[in-house]
């Protein structure tokens, strides 16, 4: 009979997991630098919104947020809040691109990460250089 080993190692548990199960947390996507160019107006601003409660996915199931995650508006900001679940901000991240693209924006506008739990929405850096093109 062949022996049997005891896994003597207990589970571990993912520190994400943990901060999970632990409360709320709250991650806001910026957008006023676009706002204040009138390239993002209060209509675009709801369909954002609308979007992000649409399309997350939480648990293998989409748009069906229920108590757990709360997506609102205040001002030139998207506040989503969520209770005892798990997601990724980097998740965030991904819809916003995607819900850019859909509206035209994506050349203009990118997210970026400015602290643990922001991003701001801001515009493409490009520097044209005078020498190259004379």
């Amino acid at each position: 009979m062949p022996k049997q080993v005891k896994n003597a190692k207990s589970a571990k548990v993912d520190s994400r997991v943990r901060r999970a199960e632990q409360g709320k947390l709250i991650y806001k996507i910026d957008c006023g630098i676009p706002c204040s160019d009138e390239l993002i107006n209060d209509d675009t601003m709801n369909n954002f919104a609308t979007y992000l409660t649409e399309n997350l996915k939480i648990q293998g199931k989409t748009g069906q947020l229920g108590d757990k995650v709360k997506v609102s508006q205040e001002d030139n900001k998207i506040v989503v809040t969520k209770f005892k679940v798990l997601f990724a901000k980097r998740y965030l991240k991904f819809l916003t691109r995607k819900f850019l693209k859909k509206e035209k924006l994506r050349d203009y506008v990118r997210p970026v990460a400015t602290s643990k739990h922001d991003y701001q929405l801001r515009y493409y850096n490009i520097h044209l250089d005078d020498e190259e093109e004379a």
